[in-house]
């Protein structure tokens, strides 16, 4: 089926094939730059489709970043992408695994260049738009969250670092002022334990990999990445391309799976998508 002839039908499953690119695909493992072309294009088409009331929801598969900068497109990423695409600004990116619900502060960013954009506002938008969340798609009236520190032992007073005591906590000062009930900083080495007991219903944690770490420990399979901020439900895998093992049988479809799922049980809570625009911003460079 044509992609222009699936927008015809009124329901059902569809398996939309893109006839131009059957011919162009190279026999090669790894990123390329057609492979990153084919990767907008889809995504294009998905997205067009969400923002015209046609699609309930988008969940994505992996990218390769770099397959996106060979064909030059300067999105370090799908929140990225997305975050243009539909004209917000207030983005964040979540993770759904086994007990635990986190949000993070900063995503795609080198651990040293964290430095200079770390922000109250940075740390307290994550807390914001989970809380929302929460209460909006995961039927939690009143949400306990818990935000960690930046630095080891949540800085011990100040030994090893002032971020928590000059942005982490007035951010969280400013969320209590809002009427959440929020928590922190902690310690990232004990807090993960602490949600995955039950004793918060969410956690902000403030770099990717802080948070990714026991996310993946406690559901490698299972996990997924949603998008808060957006005005549409937007899920996707929490694992890679995973260029290594491709045509091989050996992918697991866990994370594609519970993706899929939670999609379509948020789309049942969410409010339907407003139109915006049918002008496209240019992907060829981050605004």
């Amino acid at each position: 089926m044509a992609a222009d002839e699936a927008r015809r039908l009124e329901s059902g499953v569809l398996l939309i094939d893109y006839d131009e690119f059957a011919h162009q695909a190279p026999r090669q493992r790894g990123p390329s730059h057609w492979g990153g072309e084919a990767s907008m294009r889809f995504l294009d088409e998905a997205v067009a489709d969400l923002k015209n009331g046609i699609v309930q929801g988008l969940v994505t598969g992996p990218i390769s970043k770099t397959s996106w900068n060979l064909a030059g497109i300067g999105y370090p990423g799908h929140t990225e992408m997305l975050a243009h695409r539909f004209k917000t600004t207030r983005v964040a990116m979540m993770f759904v695994g086994g007990p635990l619900r986190v949000a993070l502060a900063s995503v795609h960013e080198a651990l040293f260049d964290l430095r200079h954009s770390f922000t109250i506002g940075r740390v307290f938008q994550p807390i914001d738009l989970l809380h929302q969340a929460l209460v909006n798609w995961f039927g939690v009236p009143s949400p306990r969250i818990a935000v960690a520190g930046l630095n080891p032992h949540a800085s011990e007073e100040g030994l090893f670092g002032d971020e928590e005591a000059r942005i982490i906590t007035p951010a969280i000062e400013m969320a209590r002022q809002h009427g959440f009930a929020v928590e922190g900083p902690f310690p990232a080495d004990t807090l993960f334990r602490r949600a995955a007991q039950g004793e918060f219903d969410g956690v902000v944690a403030m770099y990717h990999d802080q948070g990714l770490i026991p996310v993946k420990l406690l559901a490698f399979e299972s996990a997924v990445n949603v998008t808060l901020g957006l005005p549409a439900v937007r899920t996707s895998v929490d694992h890679g391309t995973a260029f290594d093992i491709a045509g091989m049988n050996r992918a697991h479809p866990g994370s594609m799976q519970a993706a899929i799922a939670l999609a379509a049980n948020l789309a049942l809570r969410a409010p339907a998508v407003v139109r915006i625009s049918d002008e496209e911003p240019s992907a060829s460079a981050i605004p």
